[in-house]
């Protein structure tokens, strides 16, 4: 007869959960990275500008427009330093927008043929 007894199977159980986590988390960093829209650059800003961290990398520095303020001083106040001064009794200025049609273009055909090649 056998002398040996059958060797036990080992469980399979953990092994699969393991890659089962692995493949979930895979696939919810992948999908993260196509979803979401990338992140702004870093940008230092400094008195008045503001100027991108490696200029060289990011291409065309950022313009950044910061929000005015304004405040109406009391009788006897006066304005910071650097502070523009507006005065109450100027007219306000107004903005004109004129909307100036475009000319009219022919539109442009280009015949080719299965291959590629331009027609005359």
């Amino acid at each position: 007869m056998n002398a040996h007894p059958p060797k036990a199977k080992p469980d399979a159980r953990p092994m699969r959960i393991a890659l089962g986590a692995g493949g979930l988390a895979a696939f919810s960093a992948l999908l993260t990275a196509i979803v979401l829209p990338p992140k702004p650059a870093v940008v230092i800003v400094t008195t008045g500008s503001v100027q991108a961290v490696d200029p060289a990398a990011l291409g065309t520095p950022l313009q950044v427009q910061r929000p005015i303020q304004y405040i109406q001083l009391q009788p006897g106040q006066t304005a910071p330093p650097g502070a523009t001064v507006i005065d109450a009794t100027a007219p306000k200025p107004i903005t004109v927008v004129t909307t100036v049609p475009a000319p009219a273009q022919k539109p442009i055909y280009v015949k080719t043929t299965q291959s590629g090649k331009v027609v005359p």
